[in-house]
């Protein structure tokens, strides 16, 4: 696949790369990221279509098919698709239905592999790392977060975009007959549990005021319970919510089980503060 390398191609991949932060703010049911995809694509096509507006026309109608994927992956698929408009353009025997082939046979793999990294493990270890700090009132505490979760998300775009505007379909190929796609996200699934995880102790507070005992011989019900298991009443009532979230409970009705079980604990002087 050739490439013709100048500053027109470098700006407008400077450009598609900016406008793929807003892909998601024109979603909506039917298409989902179609709109913003193509938002995305057109300063590429303006360059690579400059002089065939019903060329332009017509891959801008093709980016505007059902499309949706882990915003942070999304330069990747946009990289390949614009490396394969040019392959379109420069070669009358391409077939343009590829393109779309493509990028829907790309969007299960990489949608799993980015909401395992991105959404439920990266982020979840970003807000670990922060979440003390905000509690604290330190204003450092959002500005960490946003940052730790951004410098590598940010980078991930840019170079997502120029490899697969570069390799085209072939470093998508190789992954995927790697199977590494499906490794990292399984790794990266178990990774986040285990974030999670640590996490419950923090964050979780079960409190009881229930001695065993009379007197000065009197022992805490809790300090107890976290001699047989650390953190007992904390992992008891996270391993409850996920029951309830298995059941498939509606989360307003687990918010309010919680907040009545806590009101009505503290009344009965089983729960505490």
């Amino acid at each position: 696949m050739m490439k013709v390398s100048n500053n027109e191609m470098r700006k407008a991949l400077w450009s598609t790369f900016w406008r793929s932060f807003a892909a998601n703010a024109p979603w909506e049911l039917t298409r989902q990221e179609a709109t913003g995809y193509a938002f995305s694509m057109v300063p590429s096509l303006r360059v690579i279509y400059k002089d065939d507006k019903n060329g332009k026309a017509q891959a801008l109608q093709r980016h505007m098919q059902f499309f949706n994927i882990t915003n942070v992956l999304l330069p990747l698929v946009l990289g390949t698709s614009i490396a394969m408009e040019e392959e379109n353009k420069a070669n009358p025997d391409f077939d343009p239905a590829i393109i779309n082939n493509v990028k829907v046979s790309l969007m299960g793999p990489l949608s799993a592999i980015g909401d395992s990294m991105f959404l439920t493990t990266w982020r979840v270890i970003c807000m670990g790392i922060s979440l003390a700090l905000c509690q604290a009132g330190n204003i450092l505490g959002p500005i960490l977060f946003m940052a730790s979760y951004n410098v590598v998300t940010i980078a991930v775009r840019w170079f997502g975009l120029k490899i697969g505007y570069e390799q085209g379909t072939k470093f998508i190929q190789r992954v995927s007959d790697s199977n590494i796609i499906q490794s990292i996200s399984n790794k990266a699934s178990i990774l986040g549990m285990m974030v999670v995880g640590a996490m419950i102790p923090s964050y979780v507070v079960v409190n009881s005021p229930i001695k065993i005992g009379t007197g000065k011989s009197a022992v805490s019900l809790v300090s107890t319970l976290n001699q047989i298991v650390p953190s007992m009443l904390p992992l008891a009532a996270t391993l409850i919510v996920l029951w309830m979230i298995r059941k498939k409970w509606k989360v307003s009705w687990i918010l309010v089980t919680v907040v009545a079980f806590s009101i009505i604990g503290t009344w009965l002087h089983i729960l505490s503060a």
